[in-house]
């Protein structure tokens, strides 16, 4: 009974694990190091630290032959593996290519449309104040 419950724990923590990981999306494997935001990594590594410590607690005290003993070894290695699932789950930092401005209109012809004697406003234009009264 016990190798079941075991074999169906790992097969939940691997499958549970495996969808943490996809990031990048379905179609792209990257095998690379990814940067991550350091405190985010570390608010993840600790809440995943206690989760996996009271799931540890739950699991080690019920499938124990001591209660006692199982409680503090699932503790520390739920706490353990927690903290890992928890800090390797944070997102990436956003890496943006540069933007190159056009030297020309983007959309030419946009002011083609307007009627004779309009004009586009001047650069640095601001509205009017209010009148008083």
């Amino acid at each position: 009974m016990r190798r079941i419950v075991v074999r169906a724990g790992m097969i939940g923590l691997v499958m549970a694990l495996a969808g943490c990981a996809e990031v990048f999306g379905p179609d792209r494997v990257d095998l690379s190091i990814s940067r991550v935001d350091p405190e985010e990594a570390a608010e993840r590594a600790v809440v995943g630290a206690a989760l996996g410590s009271a799931l540890g607690t739950g699991l080690g005290a019920t499938f124990a032959i001591n209660p006692a003993i199982g409680a503090v070894v699932g503790a520390e290695a739920g706490a353990g593996l927690g903290a890992i699932a928890g800090a390797i789950t944070a997102q990436p930092l956003p890496s943006y290519a540069p933007i190159t401005v056009p030297a020309v209109a983007v959309i030419p012809g946009f002011y083609d449309t307007w009627p004779p004697g309009y004009r586009p406003p001047p650069l640095a234009t601001q509205v009017p104040p209010p009148r008083p009264g």
